[in-house]
C-alpha cells in the first residue's frame, strides 16, 4: 500500500471520529442559531479561512497571470479554470447548502440518532449514483455487500429507535435527512470525477464550503422563521467547533481522502460516526451499552472491511 493511501486512510479514521462529534455540537448550536443562519455562519467562515490560507501559501495562482510573474513556489501551484470554480462550487452547494443544511434543519425535529441511521444510508445512495452516472467508478460485488452489512449493522445498533420513524411529529425532519444524505451523496460523487488531484485539497475544500455557506445564508432567508441568535457561551463555543474543526479541517481531510479513495469508501464515515459516539457515551458519560449494539458493531466494521476489501481487489 502506499504512503499516499495510507495517508487517505489515516484521514479517513480521523473524519470518522471528528464528524461522529458534530452531531452534539450541532445539538448544542441549533439552540440559540436558526438552523440555516447557523449553517450559513459556520460554513463560510470556515471556507474563507482555507481560501485565505491556500492563497497565501501559494497553493493557487490565477489563471491570468503568466508563471513569470510569480515566486517559484507559486508558479508550482495550478492555475484554476472559472469553469473548475463552478464545478467546485456546484459540489458544494450539494455538499453544504443541501447535505449540511438540511440536516441542521432537521434535527430541530428528530434525534441525533435517527439522523445519524439515514446519515449512515450515504454509502449506499453513492452506490446508486456511482451505478446511473456514466463513467463514474466501477463497483463489484464485495463492495454492494459490504455497504449493504454496514447499513444492516446500523440498524441493529438503533434498534430502539426505528419506531420515531413513524411518529407524526417527525415527518418534516425525517424528510429533511433524507434530502441531506442524497444531496451529500451526489456532491460526494461530484468531488471524486470533478476534484483535480493536483489542487489542493485545502483549495477544493475552500471553494466549496464557501459557495455552500453563502448558500446556507439564502436558504437562511428563504426557510428561517427567526434570524435572531440567542447569545450564550455554549452555542459560539459550539459554532467554532463547527467551523473550524467540523468544517476547515475534517473537509480538508474529506477532499484529501477522496483523492486517493473510491467516493464509496470515503463515505464508509458514515458507518463508523454513530459508533464512536456509542463508544464515547459509554466511557465518558456512562451511557448504556448492550449486547445488540456490540453485535451491531461488529456486522457494522464487518461491513467497512468487506467494502474495502473489493475496493482493493477492484484497483488491483
Amino acid at each position: 500500500m502506499s504512503r499516499q493511501l495510507h495517508q487517505a486512510y489515516f484521514a479517513l479514521a480521523a473524519i470518522c471520529i471528528i464528524w461522529g462529534t458534530t452531531y452534539t455540537a450541532i445539538k448544542f448550536a441549533v439552540r440559540d442559531f436558526p438552523p440555516y443562519l447557523l449553517v450559513g455562519i459556520r460554513q463560510t467562515a470556515a471556507g474563507m479561512l482555507l481560501l485565505v490560507w491556500a492563497v497565501v501559501s501559494g497553493r493557487v495562482r490565477p489563471a491570468v497571470v503568466p508563471p513569470a510573474l510569480l515566486g517559484a513556489e507559486r508558479s508550482g501551484a495550478p492555475a484554476l479554470s472559472a469553469g473548475y470554480v463552478w464545478r467546485q462550487m456546484l459540489t458544494g452547494l450539494c455538499t453544504i447548502a443541501g447535505g449540511n443544511g438540511f440536516i441542521t434543519w432537521g434535527m430541530q425535529h428528530v434525534s441525533s440518532g435517527v439522523a445519524a441511521v439515514i446519515g449512515s444510508l450515504t454509502p449506499v445512495v453513492v452506490v446508486l449514483i456511482n451505478l446511473s452516472w456514466k463513467g463514474a467508478e466501477r463497483l463489484n460485488a464485495l463492495v454492494i455487500g459490504g455497504v449493504l452489512l454496514g447499513f444492516g449493522g446500523l440498524g441493529l445498533i438503533f434498534r430502539d429507535g426505528w419506531a420515531d420513524f413513524l411518529h407524526p411529529d417527525y415527518r418534516w425532519g425525517i424528510l429533511a435527512c433524507f434530502g441531506s444524505c442524497f444531496t451529500w451523496s451526489l456532491g460526494t460523487v461530484m468531488a471524486k470525477r470533478w476534484n483535480d488531484p493536483r489542487v489542493s485539497p485545502a483549495l477544493n475544500a475552500g471553494i466549496q464550503i464557501t459557495a455552500g455557506g453563502i448558500g446556507g445564508f439564502g436558504m437562511s432567508l428563504l426557510f428561517d422563521p427567526t434570524h435572531t441568535i440567542t447569545h450564550t457561551t455554549q452555542g459560539w463555543l459550539a459554532v467554532s467547533y463547527l467551523a473550524l474543526v467540523g468544517s476547515a479541517l475534517a473537509f480538508t481531510l474529506y477532499m484529501f481522502a477522496l483523492n486517493y479513495l473510491s467516493a464509496t469508501v470515503s463515505s464508509l464515515y458514515t458507518y463508523i460516526n454513530p459508533v464512536v459516539a456509542i463508544l464515547l457515551g459509554w466511557a465518558l458519560l456512562g451511557e448504556r451499552l448492550s449486547l445488540w449494539e456490540l453485535v451491531g458493531m461488529g456486522v457494522t466494521i464487518a461491513g467497512v472491511w468487506l467494502v474495502n476489501r473489493g475496493y482493493l481487489r477492484g484497483a488491483g
